[in-house]
């Protein structure tokens, strides 16, 4: 991965499989948004789940009344 920075921001050349590339396209597209804004988000959740670890804190998915019904592990 390179990046090239530009005055309103930073270029990166990322090299991925086409099956990575193709989801990422589906997601921007369902969600009106483009690759690298997806690519942003998703930086940003796993910057916020590592800061949770850190805490000692877990990231699960939770129902209408807080019960975990996922969590998610490995980041």
């Amino acid at each position: 991965m390179r990046s090239h920075q530009k005055e309103e921001g930073v270029d990166y050349v990322l090299t991925m499989s086409g099956a990575l590339d193709a989801k990422l396209n589906r997601l921007a597209d369902s969600n009106s948004m483009t690759p690298g804004e997806v690519l942003a988000k998703a930086v940003a959740l796993y910057e916020f789940a590592l800061l949770a670890n850190g805490l000692g804190r877990r990231l699960a998915v939770v129902d209408q009344t807080n019960k975990v019904c996922t969590e998610i592990k490995g980041l």
